[in-house]
């Protein structure tokens, strides 16, 4: 079974925008994302696999796999670190 990443709803969120920033309230860490990072985010509502994720994205922006990859899993393994998200199998 592939693993799934889906948001901690921990996290206290708000838009701005078409950006969203973001505290974690035990840690005190506050994080923000970019409009495309925002768009990640919000996928992550519900849990989701990195691939279909990628797939998403490819719909929604023009971008080359490889990069897109590359740049959502860098992504992930941020909110990953931060405890932003969580993965579930």
């Amino acid at each position: 079974m592939k693993e799934k990443y889906i948001q901690n709803k921990k996290i206290i969120q708000s838009k701005i925008g078409e950006e969203v920033v973001m505290m974690d309230m035990d840690s005190g860490f506050y994080f923000g994302l970019n409009s495309v990072a925002s768009a990640i985010w919000t996928k992550l509502e519900n849990e989701i696999t990195f691939d279909d994720l990628v797939e998403e994205l490819l719909k929604e922006y023009a971008v080359e796999k490889t990069l897109c990859e590359h740049d959502t899993k860098e992504l992930l393994e941020q909110l990953l670190e931060k405890n932003i998200i969580r993965i579930v199998t």
